[in-house]
């Protein structure tokens, strides 16, 4: 259940695990369990930390693809822990029904119904029960720790004179980055500001407070980790930075990143029935649904969503004329259009279109288009990628 998209603000296909497919090697299926023991529970904070990391806090999202609400339940899981009392979907109740049958889901399954999410959000067996009203609607909304904040309406820092930005549902590194034209665009704020993001810089959450304008290369208090930001020469102004910077990723020798952590699988152009052109025109990667999914150099997007037998995909256009396609996805993280650098998480993977389990399936063409194929494992070899 963990597909978090936050390196951009357009979030089109919040695709998640339900937590009937929790199982240590990806896609499976667990029942309730039914046994003795006091219930689990967790409180509103904690529920709306684990929405935030699952839907970015929207509690009524439907995609379209079977995963429903805030805490992105399968339809199978709102049924089987009564959630049909309440609504036909889970995006059709309110925020208190879901909580209600997350608290069932949690007592039944545990945190592992959110394998990743639960970790972030510090959800627990044995928390403070919520204090909701599932059975009808409240009249004022419940407070809580991550809160729908207005940029303009928060305090700026009276710590010298740092331009502050206060994070709003939707936001992303990037995003900000962009817009507010930060200096190292969002590794550069990431670095000013990693002591309050924490150790995953896709992860940022409504009501946090970032520096814009920091001192990006030094470390950040108490972390004992120094901040890293683009090299650059001295005398150039942020924008040529900025361009220096990208140039750099994309034509030094080892410019390029593995688009994932894992060994391959299925290898280019290994010979089936199952493929159209008669072959396998890229290379697998078996991971996990919801594993981050990086692009292996900076481009721009040119295709973003629905592709068919590959599902969701992704397809970068680098400066070396290549193009690279990231298939089979659970959620998409940015939008066609979008630069994107080396590194940056572009969505997570998954099982979606004619795949046989969760994996990520990694193309290098000549064109964005199938049919172009090149051998990616050589590409990103001669990137300075190990595989």
């Amino acid at each position: 259940m963990a597909a978090r998209g936050r390196h951009r603000r357009y979030q089109p296909n919040r695709i998640n695990r339900a937590s009937l497919t929790v199982t240590a090697g990806g896609a499976g299926m667990a029942l309730p369990l039914i046994g003795a023991g006091a219930a689990q529970a967790a409180d509103v904070d904690t529920w709306n930390k684990v929405a935030a990391c699952e839907s970015t806090s929207r509690w009524h999202v439907n995609t379209g693809n079977g995963y429903y609400g805030g805490l992105q339940f399968a339809q199978s899981t709102w049924e089987a822990y009564g959630g049909a009392r309440y609504a036909a979907r889970a995006d059709l109740a309110t925020k208190d029904q879901q909580i209600a049958v997350a608290e069932k889901v949690l007592d039944g399954q545990g945190p592992g119904a959110w394998p990743e999410c639960s970790e972030r959000a510090g959800l627990t067996r044995g928390g403070d029960t919520p204090g909701i009203r599932p059975a009808g609607t409240t009249t004022k909304a419940a407070k809580t720790s991550v809160q729908d904040v207005q940029p303009q309406t928060t305090p700026q820092s009276r710590a010298g004179k740092a331009e502050m930005y206060t994070v709003v549902h939707g936001d992303t590194l990037s995003g900000i980055a962009e817009e507010r034209k930060v200096r190292g665009g969002w590794r550069g704020l990431y670095a000013a500001n990693r002591k309050a993001i924490g150790p995953d810089p896709d992860l940022i959450l409504p009501g946090q407070r970032l520096a814009l304008r920091g001192k990006a290369p030094a470390a950040s208090p108490g972390t004992g980790q120094p901040a890293t930001t683009p090299k650059t020469s001295p005398g150039k102004t942020s924008s040529a930075r900025e361009t220096a910077d990208r140039d750099e990723t994309s034509t030094t020798g080892r410019s390029l990143v593995s688009p994932v952590s894992s060994p391959t699988g299925t290898p280019y152009r290994k010979a089936g029935s199952s493929w159209s052109k008669g072959y396998h025109t890229g290379v697998d990667f078996p991971v996990a649904t919801g594993t981050s999914v990086k692009s292996v150099g900076a481009g721009q997007v040119v295709s973003a969503g629905w592709a068919g037998s590959f599902g969701y995909q992704v397809v970068i256009r680098h400066s070396d004329g290549r193009y690279t396609q990231y298939a089979h996805l659970s959620a998409i993280s940015v939008k066609a259009g979008q630069s994107v650098g080396a590194g940056q998480r572009i969505g997570r993977s998954g099982s979606t279109g004619n795949s046989t389990g969760p994996h990520l399936h990694f193309e290098v063409r000549t064109g964005p288009g199938f049919g172009a194929d090149i051998d990616p494992v050589a590409y990103l070899r001669a990137g300075g990628v190990r595989i």
